[in-house]
């Protein structure tokens, strides 16, 4: 219905709700995207604690597409994080460097797109992200080390900002009912314009059906009963915004990919237990 570069929305039919929200749920929670975990900080003489900063970093989306095969997945590379091995098959390395001299009368921002990183294929998606601010006198210089992790983990990880589904409407009118165009209480009261007057009738516009929210205010407003919203079954609308990390048809397969995997997982210790063959 949209696609974007780091937007899509899908219209979706015949998928059950509760395979649809596994899909969107490892989307948010399972699919692995490179973000900075550990910040080593050489000097630091700006305004801003260690803590802040190194917060900010570790929230810069990074591009990941190529880091899905290149590195070691989150589990292999966690342990070797926490004990501080930044082997080259876990962890790319970004550094910076930067100084404002004393005699200057200026203030310096340090953007993203600053960053010196070890792989170019992992790199900020966006440039102008501040991450520090220099007056005069102050200097700043630290190494930082990103990996593969999961959103469950930690929400820098995560390579969705919106990953939504909608109902779609099932608008039934019942014209003997319906007392149109006297009455056009249901279209008065419409906030996205779904319902029109076409032919002395009370009708849904074709090409906004999908923009109903299912308030039922219309349902409401008709005095004759004329008119019942319900919603379509095994019919959604799937919203996916992506951080820039991995394209919102990356994230839609890798999603698809880690449900697969848990599920055979699943099967095999079923059969293990002997409850199923």
């Amino acid at each position: 219905m949209e696609k974007s570069p780091n937007r899509v929305k899908l219209y979706l039919k015949d998928i059950p709700l509760h395979i649809l929200n596994s899909i969107r749920r490892a989307m948010i929670a399972d699919v692995p995207t490179m973000a900075i975990d550990t910040v080593v900080f050489t000097v630091n003489s700006t305004i801003f604690y260690d803590e802040y900063i190194a917060h900010r970093l570790g929230l810069i989306p990074l591009t990941s597409e190529a880091a899905l095969e290149k590195y070691k997945p989150p589990e292999e590379c966690r342990e070797a994080s926490e004990r501080g091995l930044f082997t080259e098959d876990c962890f790319v390395k970004l550094d910076l460097e930067g100084e404002n001299p004393p005699n200057s009368n200026i203030i310096i921002t340090l953007y993203s797109g600053d960053l010196r990183t070890s792989d170019p294929d992992v790199k900020p998606v966006y440039d102008k992200i501040p991450i520090a601010i220099l007056s005069p006198g102050q200097k700043i210089s630290f190494e930082a080390y990103a990996r593969l992790g999961r959103g469950r983990e930690h929400a820098k990880w995560s390579p969705v900002s919106v990953a939504a589904h909608k109902f779609i409407a099932d608008i039934i009118i019942d014209h003997e009912k319906c007392r149109a165009p006297e009455c056009t209480n249901c279209i008065n009261v419409c906030p996205r314009n779904i319902l029109i007057i076409d032919n002395d009738q009370v009708k849904v516009s074709s090409d906004r059906v999908f923009d109903c929210s299912l308030c039922k205010v219309c349902e409401e407003a008709c005095k004759y009963r004329a008119i019942k919203i319900n919603w379509r079954k095994n019919e959604y609308i799937l919203l996916v915004e992506t951080t820039g990390a991995l394209s919102p048809k990356r994230v839609l397969l890798e999603a698809i990919k880690v449900l697969e995997s848990k599920l055979d997982s699943l099967v095999k210790s079923l059969k293990m237990e002997g409850i199923t063959k």
